[in-house]
C-alpha cells in the first residue's frame, strides 16, 4: 500500500549532480520510514533559474491533488541525518503548515512539512497568486518564493513554528535532522560557492537569451513559465498526477 506522505525535492540547473550525496539522504531517509520519495532532476536546465524555486509550490498543491495528506519538501541541498524521526511526530493539533526559523530569525522555506487541508492549499495559493509581487525589504531575501514565504506566514495561526534541528542553516555543532547548506554559515565549501556561481551565470544568460528571442519574434512564451515548467514536470513524474 502506497504511504500517503510524499517527500520530494528539486535537483534542476545541475543541482542533482551538486547534492547528490544529500538527495541520497533523503532516499534512504524515505525508505527507512516508509515514506514516498521523488527528486525532480528533469528538465535537467530552466531558464527560470533560481526562480525554479517555486515549483516547490505548485508541486506541493499537484501532490495534495494526487490524493497525498501529507509533503515534506526539502531542498536538494540539505542533507537528512540518520537520527532524523518520523517527520510526524512534528504534529501538532489545529496545525496544518509547519517551519524552521534560520539564523535570520525568520522562516526558511528549505524545508516545509504540510498537511493536506484546505487552510494549507488556500494559503499556497495566495503565496503563488502574490509572485509577481514584490516584499518588503524586513521579508525579502533577494530572490524566490522565501520573502514571500516569511510575508504570508504571519500571524497564521495555523502554522507551527518546529524545531530548528529540522532545518539547521547556520550552527556546526547543533546536533541536527536536517542540515542545510543553503546561504549562510554552514556553506563554506568555495568549491560549491563557485559552482553556484556558474549556475546562476548560466541560466541567467539562457532567460536573457530568451528575452532577446521574444524580442525580435523569435520566440512566444504562450504561457505563464512557472505553470509551463510545472506541467511538464507532472507529465514526467507519476506521484504528482491527479488521480
Amino acid at each position: 500500500m502506497k504511504s500517503d506522505l510524499l517527500i520530494f525535492s528539486i535537483a534542476l540547473n545541475g543541482y542533482q549532480w551538486l547534492y547528490k550525496d544529500c538527495i541520497a539522504s533523503h532516499q534512504k531517509y524515505a525508505k527507512k520510514h516508509g515514506y514516498c520519495y521523488q527528486v525532480v532532476t528533469r528538465p535537467f536546465i530552466t531558464g527560470l533559474g533560481a526562480e525554479c524555486c517555486w515549483l516547490k509550490l505548485t508541486l506541493t498543491l499537484a501532490a495534495f491533488n494526487a490524493g497525498y495528506q501529507k509533503v515534506l519538501f526539502v531542498d536538494a541541498d540539505a542533507y537528512i541525518n540518520e537520527v532524523a524521526p518520523a517527520i510526524e511526530t512534528t504534529i501538532q493539533p489545529e496545525k496544518s503548515v509547519y517551519l524552521a526559523k534560520s539564523y535570520t530569525g525568520r522562516f526558511n522555506s528549505g524545508v516545509m512539512f504540510m498537511l493536506n487541508h484546505e487552510v494549507t492549499i488556500a494559503w499556497l495559493k495566495t503565496v503563488l497568486s502574490s509572485r509577481m509581487t514584490a516584499v518588503s525589504d524586513q521579508d525579502s531575501v533577494g530572490w524566490g518564493e522565501n520573502g514571500h514565504i516569511i510575508k504570508y506566514s504571519k500571524k497564521r495561526t495555523f502554522i507551527e513554528v518546529i524545531d530548528r534541528r529540522w532545518n539547521n542553516t547556520y550552527d556546526t555543532d547543533l546536533d541536527d535532522y536536517i542540515r542545510h547548506f543553503c546561504f549562510g554559515p554552514l556553506r563554506r565549501s568555495v568549491f560549491l560557492s563557485l559552482c553556484h556561481k556558474v549556475i546562476s551565470r548560466m541560466t541567467k544568460a539562457i532567460a536573457k537569451l530568451k528575452y532577446i528571442a521574444s524580442k525580435y519574434k523569435f520566440y512566444t512564451q504562450k504561457t505563464d513559465p512557472l505553470a509551463t515548467l510545472t506541467n511538464a514536470v507532472i507529465k514526467q513524474y507519476t506521484r504528482f498526477e491527479e488521480h
